[in-house]
């Protein structure tokens, strides 16, 4: 079993520590970031059923395609 493989990153506080992999010697990460998800206006989820951030593109919005951002209550559309 692989603990660790010779690629360095760095810890918050900027020492350097070896990354982990796993058994098969992939890398393990943790993403972040904005989520996207598309399809018809009707289909969009409530913007308090996802998370703030959360971005949802729809190609046949009335005034044409759109992308909005979910505030955690709202859907608040972006030009």
């Amino acid at each position: 079993m692989a603990k660790g493989i010779p690629l360095m990153g760095r810890d918050p506080d900027g020492k350097a520590k070896m990354i982990n992999v796993d058994e098969n010697g992939n890398v393990k990460v943790q993403q972040s970031g904005t989520m996207v998800s598309s399809g018809l206006l009707a289909n969009r989820p409530l913007a308090s059923a996802v998370p703030p951030g959360f971005a949802y593109y729809s190609w046949d919005a009335p005034e044409g395609q759109e992308m909005a951002y979910s505030d955690g209550t709202n859907w608040e559309v972006k030009s």
